[in-house]
């Protein structure tokens, strides 16, 4: 660990501070935190309501009395001098809190307080304003800020999930706040290389006019995911950020992401189904009926039906050699839980390794990175909190 951050944290209060704590996904990562991170951990859970978070801490308690519990920090996110007394006085910032309206205000104070940080945000635009704003600041600072949106954050030419479609409030408002940018930034935020400080023009592996291809081991795809835009856009940071470095991708990398189907029928009502809610997102008045019916922040799906359900990811790797046969790796990830508890996964154990490690690629030492340059220490981690994770040559 760089031996600036470490003196910087030798004074500081919490190992952890968990920001929107009390929203689902938060809720679900101080779970995580409890069950799988250090009994010693010294940390904190924050959020705007201290009936909520003494509800939480009531929860967490219950779970594991013997373990250190979370100290309890009522936050003002539009006071910048509080929020920065407690920013400050942590090593590590999990923010899960509402990105479009406050988000934002809590990368600033990080970046200016000296402070790690991770994330969830998925919003395109803002993730650009994120890196416009603070990556040089966060690097001359040795600030590591890093979004954990993209799951499957190493980098494979293609890749196919199949999940369940509940979303919870938080992600329902993104979705809702996403869609209000002028049209330039949301057109801008579909270029597969917006969030790359390196320009390239994408070359997509060919689709059928249904937007389907079949992979000889993955089987029917479909151009289908709700998630491919901003997936793509870190994975292709990560590629530039690691360009001429050992580390480095290759000059023709790509990424192209995909949902596994059984048939062309359920292709095409997968399809469907993304262009009816992103229309419906586009204009006032459907916008406003969504609003409605969709989860309000801190709800979501059944905890319980979601803990039993099994998330897995799978990857393609296309060796770029020119040689015949093309060599092909195959990569799979699965967690015996949903995607919310997947993130909660990514988040807890990512500080962690933010926290206790601290060895990210290349020895860059901070700015607007991703979750890849947590690197091997992250996935051990992620291992060994019950995530599996195979890779073979086909």
């Amino acid at each position: 660990m760089d031996s600036v951050v470490e003196e910087r944290r030798r004074s500081r209060k919490y190992d952890i501070l968990l920001l929107g704590a009390t929203g689902y996904t938060g809720s679900l990562t101080a779970e995580h935190i409890v069950r799988h991170l250090p009994f010693d951990l010294k940390w904190a859970i924050a959020g705007r309501s201290k009936s909520k978070l003494e509800s939480l801490a009531s929860k967490l308690k219950e779970l594991d009395p013997e373990r250190i519990q979370p100290d309890i920090e009522v936050v003002k996110f539009d006071d910048p001098r509080q929020l920065g007394s407690v920013v400050k006085n942590s090593k590590v910032c999990i923010s899960v809190v509402l990105y479009w309206q406050v988000g934002e205000v809590v990368v600033k104070s990080c970046v200016e307080n000296g402070t790690d940080y991770i994330d969830v945000a998925g919003d395109i635009p803002l993730l650009r304003t994120f890196i416009d704003q603070y990556h040089e600041a966060a690097l001359d600072a040795r600030i590591a800020c890093s979004p954990d949106r993209k799951i499957f954050s190493p980098g494979p030419q293609r890749e196919s999930w199949r999940r369940r479609a509940d979303v919870s409030g938080g992600t329902a408002s993104s979705m809702l706040a996403e869609s209000t940018y002028d049209s330039q930034s949301l057109k801008e935020a579909k270029e597969p290389w917006v969030l790359s400080p390196i320009k390239r023009s994408q070359t997509s592996a060919p689709t059928n006019f249904l937007n389907m291809r079949k992979d000889p081991t993955l089987g029917l795809l479909s151009r289908s995911s709700f998630s491919a835009e901003q997936n793509r856009a870190l994975v292709h940071r990560t590629w530039a950020l690691l360009q001429d470095t050992d580390q480095a991708y290759g000059p023709n990398f790509e990424y192209n992401e995909y949902i596994k189907v059984s048939s062309a029928v359920g292709g095409i009502l997968r399809l469907l189904t993304l262009v009816l809610v992103r229309g419906a997102l586009k204009f006032g008045p459907s916008r406003r009926l969504l609003g409605l019916v969709l989860p309000k922040p801190g709800e979501g799906p059944d905890v319980e039906k979601e803990r039993a359900s099994r998330i897995k990811f799978e990857a393609i790797a296309t060796a770029d050699t020119g040689s015949n046969p093309v060599p092909r790796a195959y990569a799979s990830f699965s967690y015996p839980s949903g995607s919310y508890h997947t993130t909660a996964l990514f988040l807890a154990q990512g500080a962690a390794s933010l926290l206790y490690t601290r060895n990210l690629a290349n020895h860059v030492p901070g700015g607007c990175l991703t979750p890849a340059f947590l690197g091997e220490d992250l996935w051990k981690r992620l291992q060994n909190a019950g995530a599996v994770l195979r890779v073979n040559l086909l």
